[in-house]
């Protein structure tokens, strides 16, 4: 589990890397403006259509559907072809009437914009669109190689793709204009699907007579996916009226939203995909056959439970920085080209509203994954339509007094929410997960975390002599110096996670070092 996560998280981490390369060229680029408004919903569009098809599939059916195959290539790559077929075809089927239909379509989700604003964002969905193709087939490939345990190409394909749209923006944007930043989209979604195709070689994928209907586990698989697409498609619509509500409460208030999320979503990636993609095959392999046989399955309950605490000590400290740094992450990031001053402050509260949901959230992604793992698609659904009616209570009372970010709490507040009644009810499910421990390793970490806030304040006055604007010294001395205190009370407290991660990274290094002698 420590060799994937170590590898799914150095995908991620360069992925996010590059991703806080491609969100300040956008914002150079365009600035909160409605020209980033329009590719938001041109990008926008795309991901809600992708996660239609496949996006959710991949951790909900087709890692544990692929993981019972693994060791018959001719099955594997039978079943391969049948859900890739099928994928292609759902997705052609969805994106061929948007992209004819584009001019309605942007009219019904994004009323707000202004006639050049909706005309931009018109052309630019079009130019989109078609990367859903690619990205369904790319998914496939993911949940097979995943499943394989062949993680470094799924891995590194966002990258792929981030890397892709950052030169295709740079190069065509001064060229054709901001087209040219969706050209560099849908050149991204090539390369996400290329760099998996040598890892579908080498876990010999050969080309069959997909069996279609004929295959039981691909009408497993469908059987699986059934409740989650009925969820997604919920989703999907939460996500419309977002879009729509958010057009309407002023130029750059979907660009806004898009620059804090982006930042939010950073340690999501690098902490919480790579510890949850990492154990996906091995909660498939040791959870029982039904979801009833849960409390009885000692080992799947081990495994959620060190998750659940890692999962913690990695990403609390993290929500405190985020929290903490909000207004100087927004200006070292974002604060330049047209990306204007007095975007600033809003994009920061948005930022700082995103942030109290980070551990939540985090364990949330853990929680579904543990639900597909034990082959229960359906509960994380009704969960997550029960979460979608929290958003829009929240984001009909507050959108028109507090504006956009009244869609961001709204956002916190369905998120919270699904994670916290998905946690409650997988803990009765499973029949607890060693709830003493848990309290102690609580204690300990709420200790850690307060010495680290209050080392942060005072690092915070310490960088305010160096400059009178928030910036990079607020970040360096601040975030490094918040770190560095958190390890050392964590150490000190004893945390056994914090032991056991030192250790590991100790024996990782030491592979490193040159031989004596």
């Amino acid at each position: 589990m420590a060799t994937a996560a170590a590898l799914v998280a150095a995908g991620n981490i360069l992925s996010r890397l590059l991703g806080f390369v491609r969100e300040p060229v956008i914002a150079a680029l365009f600035g909160a403006t409605g020209t980033a408004d329009a590719f938001e919903v041109a990008t926008r569009l795309p991901t809600m259509i992708f996660d239609v098809a496949i996006g959710g599939a991949v951790s909900a059916v087709l890692v544990p559907v692929f993981s019972t195959v693994n060791d018959d290539e001719r099955s594997a790559s039978d079943l391969f072809h049948s859900i890739a077929i099928a994928v292609t075809a759902l997705a052609a089927a969805l994106v061929i009437p948007i992209v004819i239909f584009a001019d309605p379509l942007i009219s019904l989700v994004a009323s707000g914009f202004s006639p050049a604003t909706h005309d931009l964002a018109v052309t630019m969905t079009r130019i989109t669109m078609p990367a859903v193709l690619l990205l369904s087939i790319s998914a496939v490939a993911s949940g097979r190689l995943y499943a394989a345990e062949r993680f470094a190409f799924p891995a590194f394909s966002v990258s792929a793709l981030n890397a892709t749209l950052i030169v295709g923006a740079l190069s065509l944007t001064p060229v054709i204009g901001p087209p040219g930043v969706a050209v560099g989209y849908l050149a991204g979604a090539f390369a996400h699907l290329g760099i998996q195709i040598p890892g579908l070689i080498l876990a010999r994928t050969r080309l069959v007579r997909p069996g279609f209907f004929r295959d039981p586990r691909f009408r497993r698989a469908l059987a699986l996916y059934a409740p989650v697409l009925a969820g997604l498609i919920f989703a999907q619509v939460i996500v419309l009226i977002d879009t729509r509500l958010a057009s309407g409460t002023g130029e750059g208030s979907l660009a806004m939203m898009r620059f804090a999320t982006r930042l939010q979503q950073f340690p999501l990636g690098v902490v919480v995909a790579a510890v949850t993609l990492a154990m996906l095959p091995l909660l498939s392999r040791t959870a029982p056959e039904r979801f009833a046989d849960l409390p009885a399955a000692g080992e799947f309950k081990v495994l959620l439970g060190t998750t659940i605490r890692y999962l913690l000590l990695l990403i609390v400290p993290v929500t405190v920085l985020m929290i903490g740094l909000t207004e100087p992450i927004i200006r070292v990031v974002y604060l330049r080209g047209e990306f204007a001053t007095s975007a600033v402050d809003p994009t920061a509260r948005a930022l700082l509203i995103y942030s109290l949901q980070l551990p939540l959230v985090a364990l949330d992604q853990l929680f579904i994954f543990a639900y597909y793992s034990a082959r229960n698609t359906l509960t994380p659904v009704l969960v997550g339509v029960a979460g979608g009616l929290v958003y829009l209570l929240v984001a009909f009372a507050t959108v028109d007094s507090a504006g956009f970010h009244g869609l961001v709490w709204a956002n916190t507040a369905q998120n919270a929410f699904h994670a916290a009644v998905l946690g409650l009810l997988l803990w009765r499910a499973v029949g607890g997960v060693g709830a003493g421990r848990h309290a102690v390793f609580a204690g300990k970490l709420a200790m850690a975390i307060a010495l680290m806030i209050a080392g942060l304040a005072l690092l915070r006055m310490v960088a305010a002599g160096f400059e009178s604007d928030p910036g990079v010294a607020t970040l360096v001395i601040g975030g490094a110096g918040g770190l560095l205190i958190y390890g050392i009370a964590a150490w000190t407290l004893r945390i056994d996670e914090a032991r056991d991660l030192n250790s590991r990274l100790r024996t990782v290094l030491a592979r490193f070092r040159p031989a004596s002698g």
